[in-house]
Formats: structure tokens, sequence, C-alpha cells
């Protein structure tokens, strides 16, 4: 008798893999080498991070794409790796990040309104998010005025550089700075995932500035990072760099746990309905990465 079942049991997982087989072998894995923009993704399989305008736009604005979602970029990152996805949308900066880390993996660089989705300033900005009614909301702005664009795509493609060798110096200074007050009023407490290359990530040292991240024994480094240091500096405050989910950062700062979101956020209007957001202190067009 258990001969016989555990010889059903084989013949089960026989047919069960078996026509697994045959359900993805169906599947070819599909083809960019002709997409150059969204209504050549006729029959992919994209995803995107729940929450976020790239998720939206998406569904909203593609036809014939298989739409799927995840919690965070590195679940987006391994699933394209695993063949569960043909690509994943993301800012071009991430995409520079993604691909000087994994050599196997190129972008489709779409053109916001043009080639690519159609979105506002806001929607591919980035803004620092406060508590709606922050004073410090005015503060920011003044601060941010002062940063040439110029300024803003040196610090990015120094923050691909460091995302790539997390533990390497760089040869040169960061390309952003505010000289520290010798004396400082107050803690700003800084939200943000710490797993957003190039924006936001974790390290496990304090090469190239990175800041320790509160209640652990990592560092947090990025281009948001070297924003929310210059921030702090010109406020005369000192920073704290905390590490959270992406759905709950705006929670987070709603119950004063934070004061503020650094981390890549985008200013749309859903979210202005629930904190204050600063100028954007970064743009980028949003493209899709792939596995070649």
């Amino acid at each position: 008798m258990k001969k016989s079942i555990t010889a059903l049991s084989l013949s089960l997982a026989s047919l069960i893999a078996a026509l697994c087989f045959t359900g993805c072998a169906a599947r070819q894995k599909f083809d960019f080498t002709n997409v150059n923009s969204l209504a050549d993704l006729n029959g992919a399989i994209i995803a995107a991070q729940t929450g976020t305008f790239h998720l939206n736009a998406l569904k909203e604005q593609t036809t014939g794409v298989d739409v799927r979602e995840y919690a965070d970029f590195t679940q987006l990152l391994v699933a394209l790796n695993s063949g569960a996805i043909d690509g994943y949308v993301a800012e071009e900066p991430t995409a520079f990040s993604i691909i000087a880390q994994n050599s196997g993996l190129g972008y489709v660089a779409l053109k916001n309104n043009d080639t690519g989705f159609n979105a506002s300033v806001e929607d591919t900005g980035i803004a620092v998010a406060f508590r709606t009614g922050s004073p410090l909301v005015a503060q920011v702005n003044a601060a941010l005025a002062t940063i040439r664009d110029d300024t803003k795509s040196a610090l990015m493609q120094q923050a691909v550089t460091m995302s790539a060798e997390k533990t390497k110096a760089l040869t040169e200074p960061i390309a952003l700075s505010y000289e520290a007050n010798q004396t400082t009023s107050g803690t700003l407490k800084v939200a943000m995932e710490c797993g957003y290359d190039p924006f936001n990530w974790s390290q496990t040292t304090d090469v190239n500035g990175a800041v320790k991240i509160q209640g652990s024994t990592l560092y947090a480094n990025g281009y948001d990072v070297q924003i929310a240091k210059f921030i702090a500096n010109a406020l005369g405050m000192q920073l704290e760099i905390y590490a959270a989910e992406w759905e709950s950062l705006i929670s987070g700062v709603q119950a004063g746990t934070y004061d503020a979101i650094i981390a890549g956020m985008s200013p749309t209007a859903k979210r202005e309905e629930q904190v204050d957001f600063t100028d954007c202190y970064y743009n980028s067009n949003l493209v899709i990465i792939y596995k070649k």
C-alpha cells in the first residue's frame, strides 16, 4: 500500500511538472529589441511598485500589457531576474544604478509626454514631504532654490557611482554641500526606504558621508541622503535617518514619528491631500528596465 501511494505521488508530481513546463514553454520571452514607446509593450508583463504613480500610469496608459505590482524595488528586481515579469517601471537614474550592478539588464529610454507616460512635473518629480501646515516647507524651499541644475546632475552621477560600489570612496568631494553650523537647534527626523538606489540605500560603513540609520548598525546614503544633509545643515538642525517601508512613510509623518519624508517621493495630487510638499528637488523620465 505504501509503495502504491508513493508511485501514485510520483506520477502526479511528474504530471504537474510536465504541465508547468508546458505552460511556461508556451510563453516566449518578450522581445524589447524594437520597443521605442508604450504602444510597443503590447503582450508584455510589466510591473511597478505598489502605491506609486508608476503603477497607476501603467494601469491607465497601456493596452495589452499584463500589469503586476510588487511591494518594493528589491522584489521587482528578483521577479525580473526570475522571469516572472518582463520588465518594470522606474526612474531613469534607477535604471543607471541597477544596470551598473547587473550587466544582464537594459532599459527602454522612454520620454515623458512623448514616447513614454503622460505625466506632470509633479508626477515624475521628487519632493520633500512634511506634516500638513509645517512651517519648514517654506524654509526648505528657500534652501532648495539655491541648488543649481548642474549640481543636481553631478550629485546624481555620484549617487549612481556610489550605489554600484557602496564601500568604495569617491575620489572627489560630494557635489552638494552646505557647511554645518557649529551649534544645532533641534533634530530633523527624516524617513526613507533605504532600499531605492540611487536615491537611497543602506551600507555597512559611513564612507562617502553616509548617515547612521537610527536603531540599526547600518548607514544610509544616496541622492536623498545628501539632500537631507544639505537641508538639515541649512536649517541648523541635527539630522537623523530612519528606515521605513514605503506604505508607512506618509502615516509616519502624519503621526509625528518623522518630521519629513525624503525618499524619491512624487508630490502627486492624492498625496498632497495628506501631506505638504516642497518644490521638487529632482525630475526624471520614467523608463522600463528589462532583462536582456
